[in-house]
């Protein structure tokens, strides 16, 4: 995702380095807001009753979970608005155009603009909600952008996500983390913890180290063991430059560029990438970010 530290160069001898050893550059934030529409194209449609089978069969296994999970029996994989097609729980996020560059918002995560300083996990009725999160735990400090060993320089937003267990089932939160990303963690989750006391369910920030990583790698991948069918993800990032799609498909980025090109990425848990060049990012311009930029999903993976 950034510059390389100049030994790595050392060990992958078949790439290029001349970059990797540049200190890295920052780019500045704006005032400008880029927004858009992701819907599922015409014609196509995800596999409902396969996805709710599936559902159900995992569910009716285990009989004590029968009645108590019944509700987790619909799937949100997919969540299609009935009238414009717009596809819900998208990510949408921006990167600046080139490897060697980061978006300097120090005085973003300062002021606590653009992001929520806490984010909840909820698991309602065995569900994960919400299905995708992204996250701002660390942004690079602008003033010493790398560590003497090469690598981003990050500073902590104190962003929180917690994960919480309103019910008096037992739920565990497991989190599988792409490597640079933090750590593997796995705890039960408080009973009867709620969204007005958040911290007393688990701090997950904290339960798994987690930092920005190269987002190529995937997701953070989040599941309960006792409940094998729920899942979700969550995606951290060094900025706030990001959005999820609301129940239209309708996203918006605040606090973009005011000039010059970033890369997009738009990302569905069953569509993957949608974006062109995939996880390379699409190259836009912002020159004119009123038009704002809309994407059509053709299929899943």
């Amino acid at each position: 995702m950034y510059a390389r530290p100049l030994a790595a160069c050392l060990v992958a001898a078949l790439i290029p380095c001349v970059a990797w050893g540049d200190e890295l550059k920052p780019v500045k934030v704006g005032s400008r807001t880029l927004a858009g529409t992701v819907k599922l194209r015409e014609g196509v449609e995800p596999p409902y009753a396969e996805l709710n089978a599936q559902l159900k069969e995992k569910i009716d296994r285990e009989p004590k979970y029968k009645n108590a999970c019944k509700e987790a029996y619909q799937q949100t994989v997919w969540l299609i608005h009935k009238e414009n097609r717009g596809v819900k729980n998208v990510a949408v996020w921006l990167m600046p155009e080139k490897e060697d560059q980061f978006f300097d918002v120090k005085e973003l995560a300062e002021k606590k603009k653009g992001f929520d300083p806490v984010v909840v996990l909820d698991q309602p009725h065995c569900q994960f909600e919400p299905r995708v999160v992204v996250l701002f735990t660390h942004y690079i400090d602008p003033s010493k952008p790398e560590t003497e060993e090469g690598d981003p320089n990050y500073v902590s937003t104190g962003q929180k996500y917690y994960a919480i267990n309103p019910t008096t089932l037992e739920h565990n939160t497991k989190l599988i983390v792409p490597s640079g990303g933090g750590k593997f963690a796995s705890s039960v989750v408080p009973k009867q913890t709620t969204k007005r006391k958040p911290e007393a369910g688990l701090d997950l920030t904290k339960m798994s180290q987690l930092r920005p990583y190269d987002p190529s790698k995937g997701p953070i991948h989040i599941a309960c063991d006792i409940h094998p069918w729920m899942e979700s993800s969550a995606w951290a990032l060094p900025h706030p430059l990001a959005a999820m799609t609301n129940d239209k498909g309708q996203y918006r980025i605040e606090n973009v560029p005011d000039r010059g090109k970033v890369r997009i990425f738009v990302w569905h848990e069953n569509a993957g990438f949608i974006n062109k060049a995939g996880t390379d990012g699409q190259v836009i311009d912002l020159s004119d970010v009123t038009k704002g930029r809309d994407f059509t999903i053709t299929g899943k993976k």
